[in-house]
């Protein structure tokens, strides 16, 4: 058994570096990929900084994948 229950737990909200990282870019490439292509932040209330939903990720990631097979 693990010794922390939540260690093989994949966050929902995602940081931007780890946004980035998901998208397989730098933090500064993915500054630009919202511009139109990467959903922006997820509203949460409380919190300071950006964070963003993996799953709204997954859903633009699959709409890019899409328009390049159109293309």
């Amino acid at each position: 058994m693990p010794k922390n229950l939540f260690e093989n737990v994949l966050p929902r909200l995602l940081t931007i570096k780890q946004t980035a990282s998901y998208w397989g870019v730098s933090s500064n490439s993915f500054r630009k990929l919202r511009n139109g292509i990467a959903p922006g932040p997820v509203h949460t209330p409380g919190f300071n900084r950006l964070l963003f939903g993996r799953e709204q990720q997954d859903r633009a990631i699959a709409a890019c994948g899409k328009r390049a097979e159109v293309a």
